[in-house]
């Protein structure tokens, strides 16, 4: 992991911008308000990790990793839903640093450089950069266990002591980090066949060892922490198995193509609307058509300098491949990434170009799978992101080998992407919807002197059960008997009760509606 001055100088800015970039979404999603509710359970898991459980028995195995860290901030006596912003925004400049050493593997300085500007700043990173989701820190431990794994395959198996840990934090940071493994599996038996080389052993021995250990300690703490409640396996048995999903989900989309075709989108965009409190990105710009055109340019010049030396061995790999895409509707994604995966390793095992491979591999193995989950939210497919940034330096390495002025190119996406970076904010529609819930109780703590003492009920547990603690009980807004009955003090709906008798409205904050019982 040996880097001159010049990388130094370049780690420096990039924590540099990253920080900056960081401060500025913290700022910018206080202001918007939490609109991905699941944050909400991982604030109460933190305040769980901090010594207060507020009903988070039975989710505390929910990203343990992210909560543990926002519990520290928590310790310090900071008790406030940015504290979440601060841990993932401060794991997202890690995983700049992290793809920065990444891309230094194969490209300079340069290229390096702005391969980690335009992920730092595509669109789809930006609306979900340091908002207390889990997508952006679990890519931060993703690529921080490809760097260690490359460089413990190719250099210096030392490298496994810390890549199995990795993998582990991973983990319980989401779980969907587990789909590198493929990958990583299949870029050791390229490198290395199947046989495991004496000198690796013992690395490989103490990381298995470390890796164990800590997922012991994860583990117990979180299984002590919820009564024995786990339902992660649930999700890993759905994931081996390539359940589809359910059908009840509001995220509900069984198009297989949807990640492919809003990738222009995700790139770049103009316009994002909230749509099931998700941020939707719409009308990509000229940045967009300008990262697909080098992507063109540069396959085709790789291709046009490239002697294709296709025998048996590579033929069959391509069929299987082949196979793999057409009967993708008809197996679980699994199979599919099993089948891709062994066609990669026919294609790739006699070729220079095996960290290609790899990075293929990634992008599928990624693709392959929430393409199949017919639950889509876009934020799923960021983990897909670096490799494709690999593939972009390639592109541009490339067009440089037949261009005089080397650096032009690369200072332009630089200079765009970073322009991105502050102006994105801009695209998002004006909303109050998404801050109401801390301005209601706000203005009940403000204005009823014994709140924390009395039941006030509402119509949506998560941010309720954050904002008052216990004594909020969730009833749904349109059971008007359920909420005579409850006999709740107050009652907090999101839209008007129009026969909720023996109750008084008592304020209206944006869409939300306090009603106070009588008498």
């Amino acid at each position: 992991m040996n880097f001159n001055i010049t990388d130094k100088k370049e780690i420096i800015l990039i924590t540099l911008i990253s920080s900056i970039l960081v401060a500025y979404y913290i700022n910018f999603n206080n202001n918007l308000g939490i609109y991905c509710s699941d944050v909400y359970v991982y604030l109460l898991n933190a305040l769980y990790f901090a010594g207060t459980n507020i009903h988070s028995t039975k989710s505390i195995y929910l990203s343990p990793v992210v909560c543990f860290l926002t519990s520290l901030i928590f310790d310090l006596g900071y008790v406030d839903k940015v504290a979440i912003f601060i841990s993932t925004g401060i794991l997202a400049i890690i995983g700049n640093i992290g793809l920065y050493l990444l891309l230094r593997l194969r490209f300079n300085n340069l290229l390096s450089f702005t391969g980690t500007i335009i992920y730092t700043t595509l669109a789809l990173n930006l609306a979900w950069l340091a908002n207390g989701s889990l997508d952006i820190p679990a890519v931060t431990f993703t690529i921080w266990a490809v760097y260690f794994a490359i460089l413990a395959i190719k250099k210096n198996p030392k490298y496994y002591i810390a890549l199995f840990p990795l993998l582990v934090i991973g983990f319980f940071t989401r779980y969907t980090v587990g789909l590198i493994l493929p990958p990583l599996f299949l870029y050791y038996v390229l490198e290395n066949s199947f046989k495991i080389k004496r000198e690796e052993i013992k690395f490989i021995a103490i990381g298995l060892i470390m890796a164990i250990l800590l997922f012991a300690i994860i583990f117990s703490t979180i299984n002590y922490m919820g009564n024995g409640f786990i339902a992660f396996d649930g999700l890993l048995s759905s994931g081996v198995s390539g359940n589809l999903g359910s059908t009840h989900d509001n995220s509900y989309n069984p198009d297989l193509g949807y990640y492919l075709v809003n990738m222009g989108n995700f790139i770049s965009s103009s316009n994002t609307t909230f749509v099931a409190k998700t941020p939707s990105l719409a009308n990509p710009t000229i940045l967009s058509g300008l990262v697909f055109l080098i992507l063109i340019i540069g396959a085709a010049l790789w291709v046009r300098r490239t002697n294709f030396d296709i025998n048996k061995t590579k033929t069959a790999g391509i069929i299987i491949c082949l196979i793999a895409l057409v009967t993708f509707t008809q197996f679980s994604s699994t199979i599919t990434i099993i089948l891709t995966m062994i066609g990669l390793f026919l294609i790739g095992k006699d070729s220079k170009y095996k960290m290609a491979i790899f990075m293929l591999a990634w992008i599928l193995s990624y693709f392959i799978f929430q393409s199949y989950y017919i639950v889509k939210v876009n934020r799923y497919i960021i983990p897909t992101f670096p490799p494709l940034i690999y593939f972009l330096m390639v592109s541009i390495d490339e067009i440089n080998a037949k261009i005089n002025r080397k650096n032009i190119l690369p200072i332009i996406l630089i200079v765009l992407f970073l322009i991105q970076g502050f102006a994105f904010t801009y695209t998002f529609e004006q909303t109050d919807e998404f801050n109401s819930p801390e301005l209601m109780t706000n203005y009940i703590k403000e204005n009823i002197d014994n709140w924390s003492e009395i039941q006030i009920g509402n119509y949506n547990i998560r941010p309720y059960y954050w904002y008052l603690g216990l004594n909020s009980p969730g009833i749904e807004s349109g059971n008007t008997q359920k909420i005579i009955d409850s006999n709740v003090s107050y009652y907090i709906s999101n839209h008007p009760q129009k026969n909720l008798t023996n109750y008084t409205e008592i304020k209206n904050i944006n869409d939300l509606y306090l009603y106070k019982r009588n008498g």
